[in-house]
């Protein structure tokens, strides 16, 4: 009889607390090169007089991370595993660029790591498509990543790239627009200049209500994240029914004590189909604790919470309330279902 009860708690044991051993897949999340979807004109749909401020668009936050420096520590650095090629013909409409001044041109960086392209090959593969796609516009916003060039420097260099391709940018002029039509926009890039003293673009600083609470002291840190996420959606699409200038940017994505792919996925490896991470907190002891986190490995009325990525939940969040708006969502390794999810959000429009 004691051996009995002895493997009745070990089965409840293992039922309870293994979650990370079931294999989870989502389509809010992938970690594959390509994600078996392609949108390469979406916006040729789109009423031509729809403003900036009214459209809901997927992007990647540090675009370029999907290729680095054999030094660099991938799991810290990889934000992406599409290339911006894909990324692009998966329908992300928005890119972090982030470019490091270096001998009066632009190497794109993630902090202090080279990632195998300069600015010259970004320009080069986003003009290329927007000649082939010409419905389409790109959001790019440009930062100053790892050096420390005065505002002067960076903006001559970035025109000078500019100039380099003539008719592929919107012209602000001189900053007096900043809530264009999508009809202006066709078939250029818009720069969401994140750098001070000049009017190259839009503002990215003061134009744009923003979420971006990037930073995760541990895996914990997780459900405060998507509560901001969560907010943000929130106020985007209720801003969205009363104010014409609302232009919103929300992060999907944290690192520092935590993977950009766990905070993406809530998986305890960055595949795409990997098992969840457990909290360690199981129902009905903890009902009330992180109430959107999935209860898994249910046995005996005991179920385990589990960790939930951003990227899962917004998808989730998108399908179920069916937002009118959600601006720009910056996710890192954005699956399927999150792109679709956002792209389908301006069939409202009218």
């Amino acid at each position: 009889m004691k051996k009995i009860f002895s493997c009745m708690i070990v089965l409840l044991f293992m039922f309870t607390f293994s979650s990370s051993a079931f294999a989870h897949e989502h389509p809010g999340y992938s970690h594959d090169s390509t994600i078996g979807y392609e949108n390469p004109n979406w916006m040729k749909s789109i009423n031509g007089n729809t403003k900036l401020s009214q459209l809901s668009i997927p992007g990647t936050h540090d675009s370029m991370a999907y290729s680095t420096s054999w030094s660099a520590p991938a799991d810290i650095v990889h934000t992406q595993s599409m290339s911006l090629k894909t990324q692009l013909n998966s329908g992300i409409r928005f890119l972090d660029i982030r470019c490091k001044y270096t001998d009066e041109a632009f190497a794109i960086h993630h902090g202090p790591y080279y990632l195998n392209a300069m600015f010259d090959d970004v320009l080069n593969e986003v003009t290329t498509f927007l000649k082939e796609n010409p419905s389409e516009t790109i959001l790019m916003r440009v930062k100053q990543e790892y050096s420390s060039e005065s505002n002067d420097v960076f903006n001559n260099t970035l025109r000078r790239y500019m100039d380099q391709y003539p008719g592929f940018f919107w012209d602000s002029q001189d900053g007096t627009i900043t809530n264009p039509k999508l009809k202006e926009m066709r078939g250029k890039i818009v720069i969401l200049r994140d750098v001070g003293g000049s009017n190259i673009g839009i503002s990215y600083a003061y134009e744009f209500y923003k979420q971006d609470k990037y930073s995760l002291s541990t895996n914990w840190d997780l459900y405060a994240k998507w509560e901001s996420v969560k907010e943000h959606l929130k106020d985007a699409s209720q801003h969205y029914q009363w104010r014409d200038e609302y232009k919103s940017i929300n992060y999907l994505s944290g690192s520092g004590g935590s993977f950009p792919y766990f905070v993406a996925s809530g998986h305890s490896s960055p595949g795409t189909s990997a098992p969840r991470l457990a909290t360690g907190l199981t129902t009905p002891g903890w009902n009330s604790s992180y109430p959107d986190f999935p209860r898994t490995g249910c046995f005996l009325g005991i179920c385990t919470i589990s960790f939930e990525g951003t990227n899962v939940l917004t998808t989730d969040y998108i399908a179920n309330n069916k937002p009118a708006y959600t601006g720009i969502i910056a996710a890192d390794f954005p699956g399927k279902g999150l792109i679709e999810n956002v792209i389908n959000c301006n069939k409202k429009i009218n």
